[in-house]
């Protein structure tokens, strides 16, 4: 009967927390109950149940307001996250269709920046996926993420772009695409800086 009402009273700490550690909490338990009988105090068991019943109040409360910490930290990441992600899908949107636009209707001031415009949608669709995702798997400072996967992305697209620009393209022309693929890894670089200035803000101001 003793492991049954401890077992219920576990229902006080938040559902992650009991999953995690309910079934070692209870084996404690057990552990302790029966070095309790073992010593004598079977006839008054009050004490044993008094510090039991005040150490579950104060550790559930603390695991409580541990649990809400942790869901206002999320969803303060959200607000922050979110905004950046639209912002980036965003101006990719807008870059494919001023590429689009330009090359359908042959406007000469837009292609002038084709090249950068294409860099924007492909580097920025590949290297923005890929620093989100090491940003929230690993621990890593974020503007050095950014600057690494954009370095190594624009790199190795650019490096693809000249190995079959050349054999496709025989109006090719390697400088131009090089200075588009500079343009975008300084535009979304700084993105990237910016957006990591004014997080710290927000940070510190919180």
């Amino acid at each position: 009967m003793s492991y049954r009402v401890y077992a219920a009273l576990l229902f006080a700490y938040p559902a992650e927390f009991r999953r995690e550690y309910g079934p070692q909490m209870i084996q404690v338990f057990r552990d302790s109950y029966s070095a309790t009988n073992s010593n004598g105090l079977r006839k008054n068991p009050l004490r044993f149940w008094l510090h039991t019943l005040t150490d579950l109040a104060v550790s559930a409360a603390k695991e409580h307001r541990d649990s809400l910490g942790k869901a206002t930290s999320i969803m303060n990441n959200l607000r922050r996250d979110v905004p950046a992600l639209l912002g980036c899908i965003g101006i990719i949107v807008v870059a494919l269709f001023l590429l689009s636009y330009g090359r359908q209707h042959q406007v000469t001031s837009i292609l002038m920046f084709s090249y950068a415009l294409d860099a924007l949608v492909t580097a920025g669709v590949l290297g923005n996926l890929i620093v989100f995702v090491l940003v929230k798997t690993t621990k890593f400072n974020p503007l050095r993420v950014a600057l690494w996967t954009l370095l190594a992305t624009h790199g190795a697209l650019l490096l693809v772009a000249v190995l079959i620009g050349n054999r496709v393209d025989p109006q090719f022309r390697l400088g131009s695409v090089l200075l588009g693929y500079v343009v975008s890894f300084l535009f979304w670089f700084a993105l990237h800086w910016v957006w990591s200035k004014g997080s710290e803000k927000v940070t510190v101001s919180s």
